[in-house]
């Protein structure tokens, strides 16, 4: 009786054992991924031995499936970066196993487009003319691309009329109005890498 008892007995305590080893854990195979302003998507293993579940607080970013039970594969998509700045995103990742829970995380850097804008929308100058003074922000650099007024080319001292990225002051002197009637002056400033990337400093002057 004794020696059918013993293995069996071991047998159960080294079930019990073992069970006791079993920590719940959760890892992903991909814990980092970088996209540019455009987004995209790719595909990662949700590696843990509970029933796991993704968050984002990002709505740009879908997590399909979102939950899984043991190790499951998952599909994101991280949508285009409207912001002017770089984001950085995190999937918030857990895992739960007998009321023990464990996280980990995705973090996603996404970077922004290129952009070039000015704090002021206008700057009125009388007849007599004077200098504007815009603010000029851009995350790369710029150069003057043309001067026109009343929508004809035209000539205007600009300082400066190159620029690295970040903010700068931009002077733009008027001469005085001898023309009789209202003039409409626009600086347009350009990204050099991305000509297409635009702003107008718009200055309406007096007769």
């Amino acid at each position: 009786m004794k020696r059918i008892l013993i293995p069996v007995l071991a047998a159960l305590l080294l079930a019990s054992a073992c069970d006791q080893d079993t920590e719940l854990s959760i890892a992903p195979d991909i814990s980092s991924f970088s996209f540019d302003s455009d987004g995209g998507e790719f595909d990662v293993v949700i590696f843990t031995n509970g029933i796991w579940t993704a968050t984002c607080d990002d709505e740009a970013v879908t997590c399909t499936p979102a939950s899984g039970d043991y190790t499951t594969p998952m599909h994101v998509e991280v949508g285009p970066n409207p912001e002017r700045f770089t984001k950085a995103i995190r999937i918030s990742l857990s895992s739960e196993l007998d009321d023990v829970s464990r996280t980990s995380k995705i973090v996603v850097t996404q970077t922004c487009a290129p952009f070039i804008f000015c704090e002021e929308e206008y700057i009125a100058m009388p007849a007599s003319g004077g200098t504007a003074r815009f603010h000029v922000n851009s995350n790369d650099d710029w150069s003057l691309r043309d001067v026109t007024c009343n929508g004809e080319p035209d000539y205007l001292q600009v300082d400066p009329t190159n620029h690295t990225e970040n903010s700068v002051e931009v002077a733009v002197r008027v001469p005085e109005n001898i023309s009789g009637e209202k003039l409409e002056w626009e600086v347009t400033l350009a990204l050099v890498s991305y000509p297409s990337v635009q702003v107008v400093l718009r200055i309406p002057q007096d007769a």
